[in-house]
């Protein structure tokens, strides 16, 4: 599952990459169980047009470290990430199930700036078509300017909020992924979830990823979770 030194490039230059096959049928029917199992049709919408369910790795952690953990994402991970990967719980950590006509795509950021260094992984556990409302993002869109103002309820930005990128909106691409692919990219491209003009859902898993902080001393084990290599610490305060 070694991404290859252009697959890495690309990531570098455009901000996203699409792994296919990384998730086996086996895994991705007991994640699609999961979801099932916490989801009803009854949940509150979210403001963009979503069902969203939050914490779940608190919800089945034995299931949910299977997903997160699985290989096929935490390689490729590691040639983008390095050696020492921890899964966020506070950032994304959700599942998502986009209905028929439901979805109102609006173009964020996961993130407010580049020193927070985080990468989105969906883990798409049905296919992912321009049909259904597979994910839409601007290419590249890491390397626009920062602002300081989060949208409400989380850690990014809108980017219909800023006069000055308003006219990027219309250079969007969709991606599509088949079921038990995913869709890394740079927690600071613009993106957004397509509308579903199908007649059925369409189901992922969102999560975040980062490189092991070695400047923390003592890891938040409430907030992260070590998925390959170790925590290591890098001070110069050490001994």
């Amino acid at each position: 599952m070694m991404l290859t030194a252009e697959e890495v490039r690309h990531f570098r230059h455009n901000g996203y990459l699409v792994v296919r096959h990384a998730v086996p049928d086996a895994l991705l029917k007991q994640t699609r169980e999961l979801v099932q199992e916490h989801w009803s049709p009854a949940d509150e919408l979210s403001e963009d047009g979503q069902v969203k369910l939050y914490r779940m790795y608190e919800r089945d952690p034995g299931r949910m470290h299977a997903l997160v953990a699985h290989r096929g994402i935490v390689e490729p991970l590691r040639d983008l990430l390095g050696p020492n990967i921890v899964y966020v719980l506070n950032r994304h950590n959700q599942a998502t199930v986009n209905g028929p006509g439901e979805s109102r795509p609006r173009l964020h950021r996961d993130v407010l700036q580049w020193s927070r260094g985080l990468v989105t992984v969906i883990v798409y556990l049905e296919d992912a078509t321009v049909d259904n409302g597979c994910t839409r993002l601007v290419p590249g869109s890491q390397y626009l300017p920062f602002f300081g103002v989060p949208q409400p309820e989380g850690g990014g930005t809108w980017m219909d909020e800023h006069a000055e990128l308003r006219d990027l909106a219309d250079q969007a691409v969709p991606v599509p992924v088949p079921a038990g692919g995913i869709l890394v990219f740079d927690s600071l491209v613009f993106h957004s979830v397509g509308l579903n003009r199908s007649t059925g859902t369409r189901m992922s898993v969102t999560a975040g990823y980062r490189s092991v902080d070695e400047l923390d001393a003592t890891p938040d084990a409430t907030r992260e979770i070590l998925v390959t290599g170790e925590l290591i610490y890098r001070g110069n305060d050490r001994g």
